[in-house]
């Protein structure tokens, strides 16, 4: 199989994904548009897999205010001694991080999204889970176990998650995403194990554009794209 991790049995057309020792039943979803405005069925679709992880909203920006406060004690330590050097934390500045932190609980569900689809540009795992998670797109889950869909996913859970502290970092704005010190205190867990769902992209010319999300990314990220379209 290659690089892929997942398979379809041609006989139940039940999905099973590959561990490390075993192989184990899985359920595979198909993402749809929340508003009924654009329907995969509309014509040839190209079906990209993604491991959705979803982040409780809440929890996240109590870390991220307790990460905040932390900073702001270690700097006024060193204002008191008068010491200035190299150990000196650097704090983000606070309405980046207000706005940052009402953004996040406001969802209540923060979603990161890892691409699971096999590339020979590994930069595609970031820019398209970047794209994905800073969206934050509407949209429902049908599940997919119709016969003769093998789901092309070249990642499993486990390696999924240990990427989207990277994916999330990616997403915030560039003064935070040089804060060392902020980021070091921040990491992301998953609320419930991560679901792997389909999301449908229409070929434009040498382009694939999200049917949810509207975005656009070069068809030469993804490996084997001709052989994904229906």
């Amino acid at each position: 199989m290659g690089q892929l991790v997942t398979f379809q049995c041609p006989e139940c057309s039940r999905y099973w994904v590959l561990s490390r020792d075993s192989i184990e039943p899985i359920t595979v979803f198909r993402a749809a548009p929340a508003d009924g405005s654009a329907s995969a069925a509309d014509g040839a679709c190209v079906y990209l897999p993604f491991w959705v992880v979803e982040i409780d909203g809440a929890g996240l920006k109590v870390q991220i205010e307790e990460a905040v406060r932390e900073l702001q004690s270690a700097a006024q330590a060193v204002i008191r001694t008068g010491y200035e050097g190299e150990g000196v934390k650097k704090i983000p500045a606070t309405s980046e991080i207000s706005h940052l932190a009402a953004r996040i609980e406001s969802l209540g569900i923060f979603k990161v999204y890892v691409p699971a689809f096999k590339s020979l540009n590994t930069y595609a795992y970031l820019k398209v889970g970047r794209l994905f998670t800073r969206i934050q797109p509407s949209f429902g889950f049908e599940r997919s176990d119709g016969a003769g869909h093998p789901i092309l996913c070249a990642l499993r859970a486990e390696e999924a998650v240990s990427l989207i502290d990277f994916i999330f970092f990616a997403t915030l704005p560039e003064s935070i995403q040089s804060n060392g010190d902020f980021l070091d205190k921040i990491f992301l867990s998953p609320a419930r194990p991560p679901r792997l769902v389909e999301f449908p992209f229409k070929e434009r010319g040498a382009s694939l554009v999200s049917i949810i999300g509207g975005f656009w990314i070069s068809g030469r990220l993804v490996q084997g794209v001709e052989s994904l379209v229906e």
